[in-house]
């Protein structure tokens, strides 16, 4: 089970001592989402977030592109010391090229998928990773959209038993729970569970770790 803190819901002056407070908190990777305000609403970081948290911390880096053009990133991101390197399949028409630039940059590419999007191209397309989107993508603090856990399970249905199933969006404890039920073994983890007002790291994601039942 990969605890992933979505370090946007950090303090966002102190992303290196966030990311330095959640290594040591336990969490197992950290979740860098990346926005460029034209294929979501929002703007937010870029591959020197990732740099600043890799000089920070050896916690594996995770790189969200919720971006037009994620190909142009993929250079920037392996220089900043990404491990994985996700995509959404709505922006790139050509996902297996892309797929192979990441790899050759030495980074593990993913694939992310929005809410609406049909499930239907996996049949066609295998990728390390496929991260399933529970809200819409660009903000925290959404609601959970309910057909979430169904489109876990289509994705474990579809893909080898290899391939990691993550889950980005308002991942509770108990949603958290409930999809790896369905398939999930990646968890980001935002306002809802590790950052929780007021409450330290090591109780958040020991929280959480516990409610998966896995061992640290």
């Amino acid at each position: 089970m990969d605890i992933s803190a979505s370090i946007m819901c950090g303090r966002v002056g102190a992303l290196a001592e966030e990311g330095r407070l959640l290594a040591e908190a336990g969490v197992d990777s950290i979740h860098v989402d990346i926005m460029d305000g034209h294929f979501v609403p929002n703007l937010l970081f870029g591959p020197e977030i990732v740099r600043a948290l890799n000089d920070a911390t050896d916690v594996p880096l995770h790189a969200h592109l919720m971006v037009t053009s994620p190909g142009s990133y993929v250079e920037p991101c392996a220089d900043a010391g990404t491990d994985v390197f996700m995509f959404h399949i709505e922006a790139e028409p050509f996902p297996l090229r892309l797929m192979e630039r990441v790899a050759n940059a030495g980074m593990t590419p993913g694939i992310a998928v929005n809410p609406a999007t049909p499930l239907d191209f996996l049949r066609h397309l295998s990728a390390p990773y496929v991260l399933v989107m529970s809200v819409e993508p660009g903000f925290a603090g959404q609601k959970w959209i309910a057909s979430g856990l169904d489109r876990i399970a289509e994705v474990r249905s579809l893909v080898s038993d290899d391939v990691i199933i993550g889950v980005d969006g308002n991942v509770s404890p108990e949603k958290a729970a409930l999809a790896r039920d369905a398939g999930a073994s990646l968890f980001v983890c935002g306002t809802s569970s590790v950052f929780r007002p007021q409450v330290d790291y090591r109780t958040t994601v020991a929280d959480m770790r516990s409610t998966l039942g896995a061992i640290a």
